[in-house]
């Protein structure tokens, strides 16, 4: 029976379909399933050439019904000689899982002795390790220097050192505790000889010093 020859434009390697375009009546593409390449040595890939037969369904649409990729062996085999093959692989694997497991049982014998010293071994340098490290820790102690005693502060040395309340002191008069304001320009304005003096140099426009000797609202605060 004489094959038509197309290429393959689509595959849904998912979902195991796709669609050939045939050399003959190009028009119509035809749908192509897994199913009837199952004996090809490999799935399907876009491009490959297909030898196929096609049949029309219900709907009017060809599908191929049987196809081969062209260039692509032939792998399916009759049951009987898959059944004498699959006995042999069997049997071969059986001998191999026996001879296998022969030798790890008997390298297992061999190297348990080994592996017995190897285990009485380890603990014991791991031992010696930390005697090292203990002995090393020791003697890095022994020779670390002697801490300095606290030294004793004299007279002579507390004498140079500002006193702490001065410092607090001279704090709080270099901060200023006052802020312009303004309308803020005569003493009636003011709450205290220090507000008066604050106003008088850091705020514009203030009328409390007449006589500019620099001692503001002499007859109010600053008397």
């Amino acid at each position: 029976m004489l094959m038509d020859r197309g290429v393959l434009v689509r595959w849904n390697d998912e979902k195991g379909f796709g669609f050939i375009q045939p050399e003959k009546n190009a028009a119509q593409d035809v749908f192509i399933h897994i199913s009837v390449l199952k004996k090809m040595a490999r799935k399907p890939i876009v491009g490959d050439s297909i030898l196929f037969q096609t049949e029309v369904q219900n709907d009017g649409k060809r599908k191929a019904v049987i196809a081969s990729i062209e260039g692509v062996a032939v792998v399916a085999a009759s049951s009987a000689p898959r059944t004498d093959s699959h006995s042999h692989v069997q049997s071969r694997n059986e001998n191999f899982n026996f001879n296998f497991n022969n030798k790890d049982k008997d390298k297992a014998h061999d190297h348990s002795p080994r592996k017995s010293s190897f285990n009485t071994i380890i603990p014991l340098l791991i031992i010696v390790a930390i005697v090292i490290f203990g002995f090393k820790q020791y003697q890095e102690f022994n020779e670390a220097p002697a801490i300095d005693e606290v030294p004793v502060l004299t007279n002579e040395d507390i004498q140079p050192m500002p006193m702490y309340e001065t410092k607090a002191r001279i704090q709080a008069t270099a901060t200023p505790r006052f802020q312009c304001e303004a309308g803020k320009t005569h003493c009636s304005h003011m709450s205290s000889c220090a507000e008066a003096t604050f106003y008088i140099q850091h705020c514009p426009n203030t009328q409390m010093d007449g006589d500019g000797d620099g001692i503001p609202c002499e007859r109010q605060w600053c008397s």
